[in-house]
């Protein structure tokens, strides 16, 4: 069994800068251009099952996917984005300045940070990998499944695939339209990709 972790693209909120987490934010040109190139890369792979985070920005993605690839698109609130509650909306230099203390603990040990009125890793992790897990057990033998996520929810689960503590968060960066993949053998769950955009092309990278 495959399994495709695929980040959505482009947002005017991602170009300026701003943390949008479950702010119902749609893609940009830009983005929707990068979410045909990855469907096309997808349906190449033929996928036979496809879940989605239910906003906007993730859907359209799994939108392109669907109609390529010719498989429904099933809605998995679990693998939204992070709740970040005060900090929607915001860019770091506003966090910097009026959030001192969130941005000090969020540099130096964001395992432990719960987001002003939001939510802290640990919650996302927990409710992202309960989701994963719903989805495994429903496929097996040659499977290939694409799940269209976030960037703070799919370095979540990969932390969890690869037994990191979330201490070590700011290790790894995922970029926009990225493809990520875990594999299932007898030894279990392995990842044999990470953050994958070649299939974009140079100007949507």
């Amino acid at each position: 069994m495959k399994l495709h972790l695929v980040r959505h693209g482009e947002t005017e909120w991602n170009k300026l800068g701003r943390f949008q987490g479950q702010q119902d934010i749609a893609l940009n040109p830009r983005g929707l251009a990068q979410a045909k190139e990855t469907a096309r890369a997808m349906a190449d792979d033929g996928v036979i099952a496809l879940y989605s985070s239910p906003l906007q920005r993730t859907m359209q993605v799994a939108n392109e996917i669907s109609r390529l690839a010719s498989v429904p698109v099933v809605p998995l609130p679990g693998v939204k984005e992070l709740n970040l509650g005060e900090l929607e909306g915001v860019t770091g230099e506003e966090m910097r300045t009026n959030w001192p203390d969130v941005y000090s603990a969020w540099s130096q040990d964001p395992g432990t940070l719960s987001m002003p009125k939001g939510e802290s890793l640990s919650q996302l992790q927990d409710r992202a990998w309960r989701s994963l897990q719903e989805v495994e057990k429903a496929h097996s033998g040659d499977d290939v499944i694409v799940v269209v996520s976030h960037n703070f929810a799919i370095r979540t689960m990969i932390h969890k695939v690869l037994g990191l503590p979330l201490a070590n968060f700011h290790r790894l960066s995922l970029d926009l339209s990225s493809i990520s993949t875990v594999e299932y053998t007898a030894r279990g769950r392995r990842l044999t990709c990470y953050n994958s955009t070649g299939h974009l092309s140079p100007e949507n990278r």
